[in-house]
């Protein structure tokens, strides 16, 4: 059970929602190698998706948009300041909230990237890291959605842009 002094400090790296994103964190040191595909396998169909844009009705321009968004590149101003990322990114900017996303995310990154076995600097250690890529960024989309769960409504961050970011954790990984 947590004391008043931690809450603060809880409250203090991750935000007023620091319990949503410390579950998170917990659960993502947690996962197991299964879980670990799970989440790799959704992050890897939603970049198939951005790319699929290139070959359907959207046309050339429209889906290299829509990829580069996604990749947090952009040709298309419009496009980028509406990709999910960014309006949380915004959003935690305008509410000063991006000390509390940064760091939940740093922390969960380091949740779920796996143990080097050998000696640090070790390659088969850093080739294992490279397999985690995947789970590693949708773990930290949920986790900034947690962060700012309590501004949805606010300016762009809206429910959608909220369930976007967390879909990908939450349809994979039982809580």
């Amino acid at each position: 059970m947590t004391n008043a002094t931690e809450t603060l400090h809880l409250e203090y790296l991750y935000g007023p929602q620091w319990q949503d994103a410390v579950r998170i964190i917990e659960r993502s040191g947690q996962l197991t190698a299964d879980e670990r595909e799970k989440l790799n396998a959704a992050a890897k169909k939603l970049m198939q998706d951005k790319v699929s844009a290139l070959s359907n009705g959207a046309g050339l321009e429209g889906g290299l948009s829509g990829l580069l968004a996604g990749l947090g590149m952009g040709a298309n101003a419009q496009t980028v300041a509406s990709h999910p990322l960014n309006i949380a990114a915004a959003t935690a900017k305008a509410f000063g909230r991006s000390r509390n996303v940064q760091l939940a995310g740093m922390i969960a990154g380091q949740a779920v990237s796996p143990t080097a076995a050998g000696a640090p600097g070790d390659l088969s250690g850093l080739l294992e890291s490279f397999g985690s890529i995947g789970a590693v960024t949708v773990v930290g989309q949920a986790v900034t959605a947690s962060v700012l769960s309590d501004l949805v409504g606010q300016g762009d961050f809206t429910q959608a842009v909220y369930d976007e970011l967390m879909r990908p954790w939450s349809s994979n990984i039982d809580v």
